[in-house]
């Protein structure tokens, strides 16, 4: 006879010769279940609650840059660009600017060539040798000169500038006063209206912006001139003997001229700071999420000219229940299931952990950190989070169809001598495929994985596989 090796049952009848044995066996006796055995053994068990969440980007920064206002002259980056922290964004138009720094530079120059003349009547009047005091002075003229001349040009660049923005400024107020016109009769849009209302309005930033620059230009002619009469001045005082109050006063026109240099030093690097402010950097990198922005029009304040979004990490928030919300701790480590991404699990970190329940739905907001420097999980996607309600180590796990719920409670069968031994035992951490064993159990023993649903306790049974 062949057995099989899951739920067979065999029943042996026998028949005697003598009508005196017959029907002499009970039923108990007159039957052998086959049945699979496995050892008992210790193992882990842990059972998991989900849920579920949507991921969100970790990072998600408005771009603007330090100057309020201007005109924008290139853009450079796009939405869905992926751009590096340091990669440039947008340029303004920086003319203006530019000119300033011109000015001050000019500037610095003059004082430059005023101090070398202060230091030359300083010299003379210390009793240097004449003729080093007069080529030294004539070096200082000279300076002072070309100072003069240079500012000069610069003077006539930024007239230029007034004139060209001038001409623009009454450009766009024509335009803005026929546009009014046009509006009030309702033969444009509302949109057109504010158009040239926009043009106006950067025509005008632009006008006292060369303004500005023309009126930087007049002070540093100013100061060219200044230095140059100082220049002058100094080559004039080796012409005669120079008593104590003129050394006096040509070391307190050096410490002037010093003083002057620094202030336009701090001036101008004021200036070249807002000349690099004009060219706007990613702070991070990221994907480009939003452009508010186009070239050749004026930047608007109300709005970020860019947004970035950055996915290096992720955010996975969810809602958990009172039943799970005390087994979970800020650090801890959960696994997060997102398929639109991948199939296997991804280790997340417990970052926050709400102290309170919202009233509204009584659950406990959590966010989890999830790192996605492979770029696989993208905003938007839904996910799974599961935490750990309990967990058992070192503990006796068997196969959950194992143990029979009675009303005395829950029992195993257990392979003693051929027989089937009944044990009641208490269990623990339920998983529906695993049970734990609290008590009733011990290691080494042998329990029916199979055919126990056919036990009684006491029936002859016959082992057909082990383990």
């Amino acid at each position: 006879m062949k057995f099989s090796f899951k739920y067979i049952l065999l029943i042996i009848f026998f028949a005697g010769c003598s009508s005196e044995s017959e029907n002499t066996f009970s039923e108990a006796q007159a039957r052998i279940v086959s049945v699979n055995t496995w050892e008992v053994e210790t193992s882990s068990i842990r059972s998991e609650l989900s849920f579920a969440g949507r991921v969100r980007a970790d990072e998600h920064i408005a771009v603007s840059g330090r100057l309020p206002a201007g005109m924008v002259a290139e853009v450079l980056a796009d939405v869905g660009d992926f751009v590096n922290a340091g990669d440039i964004l947008y340029v303004l138009d920086a003319v203006d600017i530019q000119t300033n720094v011109n000015a001050l530079t000019a500037q610095l120059a003059a004082a430059e060539a005023g101090i070398n003349a202060a230091r030359t009547g300083v010299a003379q009047a210390d009793g240097a040798m004449l003729q080093q005091q007069i080529l030294a002075a004539q070096g200082g003229v000279r300076q002072a000169e070309m100072a003069l001349a240079q500012t000069e040009a610069s003077i006539e660049q930024a007239a230029l500038g007034l004139s060209h923005a001038e001409t623009t400024y009454n450009t766009a107020l024509t335009a803005y006063e026929n546009t009014k016109v046009l509006f009030e009769a309702e033969v444009v849009a509302r949109t057109v209206m504010e158009q040239a209302e926009i043009g106006l309005s950067g025509a005008t930033i632009g006008l006292e912006q060369a303004k500005n620059g023309h009126y930087l230009a007049e002070l540093a002619l100013q100061q060219a001139q200044i230095g140059h009469s100082q220049a002058l001045q100094a080559y004039d005082l080796i012409s005669n003997e120079i008593p104590t109050e003129t050394v006096r006063r040509a070391r307190d026109g050096l410490a002037q001229a010093i003083a002057q240099r620094d202030s336009l030093i701090v001036n101008l690097e004021a200036a070249t700071e807002r000349l690099d402010d004009a060219t706007v950097r990613a702070p991070i990198s990221g994907v480009i999420g939003s452009r508010n922005i186009e070239p050749h029009t004026m930047l608007a304040p109300a709005m970020p000219p860019f947004t970035i979004i950055s996915t290096d990490t992720v955010s996975v928030g969810v809602e958990v229940t009172e039943a799970i919300i005390n087994k979970i701790t800020q650090g801890q480590e959960v696994q997060v299931h997102i398929g639109a991404a991948s199939d296997e699990p991804f280790s997340g970190t417990v970052t926050t952990v709400s102290p309170a329940a919202n009233e509204r739905t009584s659950t406990f907001s959590i966010e989890i950190s999830v790192d996605n420097s492979h770029g696989l999980i993208r905003p938007g996607m839904f996910a799974e989070v599961f935490f750990v309600r309990e967990q058992a180590d070192n503990a006796i796990i068997i196969p959950r169809s194992s143990a029979i719920l009675t009303d005395g409670g829950y029992i195993v069968f257990l392979a003693i001598d051929g027989k089937a031994q009944q044990q009641y035992v208490t269990t623990g951490i339920d998983t529906g495929t695993e049970i734990e064993i609290t008590s009733g159990l011990s290691t080494g023993e042998a329990l029916v994985v199979t055919g126990q649903q056919f036990l009684i306790d006491g029936v002859q049974i016959l082992v057909v596989e082990e383990n």
